[in-house]
């Protein structure tokens, strides 16, 4: 007979990407994996060293803790599949991970007994880092289990993941157009190669430092190092050969005038 261990896995689609799969506690704690079927979960468990494949779902009645890592279009049906289960959520955390769908998803497990919450990978320069929303008996269990693979957690209150993507948005999607437009401005001024990148790393690292220095009073770039006059003939000019460019500046200054107020030191290049 096996021994019950406290860890399951239901799982679904490429594997071979997944961070928190890869989290050195999971090995030592994983039990019964369920998948699209039994070869495929064995499959799966050989490639993670780690668990023991199983064919239904009652067979996850070891776990208190459960992950589920499937693509998003089968998540309804693999949580219809558990729901199921007769008494198989009682008393029981599953955590949907690294999916943006909203833990609130995971609802009608909740409904069965279950406590619940999402994952996400979160950037990080050294450790692995993620995010974790929910309820708290599913957070504090996912959160035990990443901080003994040496991983760190963020908790976002529960609810707010909205939140997180907001931020998510407005740090690595949003600032793209403006990042290739000022790519393209130092090209057209001559600019090319390894100059080139390392100018762009170089600007985009100052703003982040000066940022985290609590240097929001002094937003603005050139503008708080020359005259309103001066940026404004700057704006003037670049309207005669680069009007879509100087178009998309003022359009930008205006917005970060009214966002940042008094700060915004672009109320003059209007």
């Amino acid at each position: 007979m096996k021994k019950q261990l406290q860890l399951g896995l239901v799982v679904e689609g490429n594997v071979t990407s997944s961070a928190v799969l890869r989290i050195p506690s999971l090995a030592g704690e994983l039990g019964p994996i369920k998948s699209t079927g039994l070869q495929v979960a064995r499959r799966i468990s050989n490639f993670l060293r780690a668990g023991y494949a199983v064919s239904e779902y009652q067979e996850l009645e070891a776990a208190k803790l459960l992950l589920l890592r499937v693509p998003d279009v089968a998540v309804s049906r693999v949580i219809e599949e558990l729901c199921a289960v007769e008494r198989l959520l009682e008393k029981v955390s599953v955590v949907l991970c690294e999916s943006w769908l909203p833990t609130e998803t995971l609802a009608p497990l909740k409904a069965c007994g279950a406590s619940i919450a999402s994952l996400l990978e979160a950037p990080s320069a050294g450790d692995k880092c993620f995010v974790l929303e929910g309820e708290i008996p599913a957070v504090r269990q996912m959160r035990r289990l990443l901080e003994r693979g040496e991983a760190r957690t963020i908790e976002l209150r529960p609810g707010t993941k909205p939140l997180y993507f907001a931020a998510d948005l407005l740090i690595n999607a949003l600032p793209v157009p403006l990042f290739l437009a000022a790519k393209q401005a130092l090209r057209d001024g001559g600019i090319s190669g390894n100059q080139l990148s390392t100018l762009l790393a170089d600007m985009a690292g100052e703003m982040v430092n000066s940022f985290l220095r609590g240097a929001r009073v002094h937003w603005g770039g050139p503008l708080k190092e020359c005259s309103a006059e001066t940026a404004d003939g700057y704006l003037k000019r670049l309207g005669v050969d680069h009007s879509q460019l100087e178009s998309l500046l003022r359009d930008q200054l205006k917005f970060a005038s009214r966002r940042l107020g008094k700060h915004a030191k672009g109320q003059a290049a209007s």
